[in-house]
């Protein structure tokens, strides 16, 4: 259980300047009452100091902003480059991937958990995907959930599920211009999960870890058969939401064959294109599929940094929001030192530049908070400070003059603050962030240098196995290529 106690009573903060949402004209000198984790009154600090029955004020000389959500994350706390693995076009990075030291569960999402705290996150949404056979999986999830739940975050944890081929094109041809493809996971992955377990695999996961919310996740509808989808549906069915990646590369819309396997086309057949499902990337969406999203109240995740060091492309998120669709922010534990919200909205400001529909510091700001509450299913609750709003919001260092309000200050902080600008993080009133102090440092601490100590251990047969996938590259990036859509 997580050792951060909500406050006794209720608590008023006291805000040097205040920034409620995204578009709002920044508040000088204002008070947020907050009673039983949620905000009941936003007024001049004069008016409610006195007024309001708060047992404590917390001063906060900054910027207050609400809370930011990493709608999309892998949680994993170590940048994958410690592992050897660097950047890549996206097909040979997931190759890449099977090569990688197997870490400790509970540690790297501990790890990672805190990491989000820092850069004033406090609801991830995240996928946990293994091909472990049932009950280790749902061991991992446990560990996951009890790491999130120790960290103070907010989740949505999706238990992702694949049975067709991941690592090379389905039908692989009888061309195929490499050596035979071992090891087998690259072929014919073996997977602990049938997918007709799945819905009794979330099931029975929900009640076992308490503050997490589970869900499911096709991990990519190109990386699921027909009857895998049928189990998903079944699972939204009850009221489950759905998370998965979407068209991340150009690849993936011809990777089971094209016609049949597009896989927008696919989930919408199955019925899982709805408001219950988020899609991280959608970096290759069409028009049409664009205005099938909006209709069917699906949300898109956009994750410029992971786009970029993997070679995806730029996503249009200018025709997604002019479309009509609910657009969040993901980080994709695309790190590559400690995860920054504030790169990522830079990030973001810059591949729209780069794809033609330029964004504004207002919009991305709204992605990492609204954006990202809609996305997870906590649209009404998160994203604003507000009345009936959970108090989630965080202090952000910056300079402020005058005592008058300052249009310019959320283009300033979108530009220009960092990760490590963040001095307080609350979630539901809950201070998991105080003064600069991380609460939850010492232990994420003690968990890398255990992470770093098992990947010390498997160095040696990490650089073997790598080498041996090494030789897979050339001949997939050579059937891509002939293969274009």
């Amino acid at each position: 259980m997580s050792t951060f106690l909500p406050p006794a009573g209720p608590l008023l903060l006291r805000c040097r300047t205040l920034v409620t949402h995204a578009r709002a004209v920044p508040l000088r000198d204002a008070g947020v009452l907050v009673e039983n984790g949620t905000v009941v009154a936003v007024a001049p600090f004069a008016e409610l100091n006195g007024a309001a029955p708060a047992e404590r004020t917390t001063g906060l000389d900054g910027v207050v902003l609400p809370a930011f959500t990493d709608a999309h994350s892998h949680l994993r706390a170590l940048p994958l480059g410690e592992q050897g693995v660097a950047d890549a076009d996206l097909e040979t990075w997931v190759v890449r991937l099977t090569g990688t030291t197997a870490l400790d569960p509970y540690d790297d999402a501990l790890a990672a958990a805190v990491a989000l705290v820092a850069t004033g996150v406090t609801t991830v949404q995240a996928i946990h995907h293994t091909f472990a056979e049932a009950d280790t999986y749902a061991a991992g999830v446990r560990a996951v959930a009890s790491a999130l739940t120790e960290a103070g975050l907010r989740a949505e944890l999706a238990v992702g599920i694949t049975d067709r081929a991941e690592f090379l094109p389905e039908p692989l041809p009888a061309s195929w211009p490499g050596p035979a493809p071992e090891p087998r996971s690259l072929a014919t992955p073996q997977r602990g999960v049938p997918p007709e377990d799945l819905p009794a695999l979330a099931a029975s996961l929900a009640p076992s870890c308490p503050g997490v919310r589970v869900g499911v996740a096709p991990v990519a509808p190109q990386w699921c058969s027909d009857e895998a989808l049928d189990m998903l549906r079944r699972c939204a069915g009850g009221g489950t939401r759905l998370h998965t990646h979407l068209l991340e590369s150009r690849h993936q819309r011809t990777w089971l064959g094209g016609g049949d396997g597009d896989p927008v086309s696919r989930l919408d057949r199955h019925g899982l294109l709805g408001p219950g499902l988020s899609a991280a990337h959608g970096v290759w969406l069409t028009g049409p599929e664009i205005a099938l999203l909006a209709r069917r109240g699906a949300a898109l995740v956009h994750c410029p940094v992971s786009n970029a060091r993997l070679g995806s492309g730029d996503a249009p998120v200018r025709s997604w929001l002019d479309a009509g669709v609910t657009v969040a922010l993901g980080m994709d534990s695309q790190h590559t030192a400690a995860p920054d919200m504030f790169a990522e909205m830079r990030a973001a400001l810059a591949a729209a530049e780069r794809a033609g529909g330029p964004l504004t510091p207002y919009e991305v700001l709204a992605m990492a908070t609204e954006g990202g509450a809609a996305a997870t299913g906590h649209g009404g609750r998160l994203g604003r400070i507000a009345p009936g709003f959970r108090a989630d919001l965080i202090c952000v260092a910056a300079g402020t003059t005058g005592a008058k309000a300052d249009p310019g200050l959320v283009e300033r902080i979108v530009c220009g603050a960092e990760a490590t600008d963040v001095t307080d993080v609350f979630r539901s009133g809950r201070p998991l962030v105080a003064a600069g102090e991380v609460h939850g440092r010492p232990a994420a601490d003690a968990a890398l240098a255990r992470l770093r100590a098992v990947l010390d251990a498997d160095r040696e047969a990490r650089t073997r196995r790598l080498d041996a996938l090494a030789a897979y590259e050339e001949p997939l990036r050579g059937l891509l290529a002939g293969t274009e859509p």
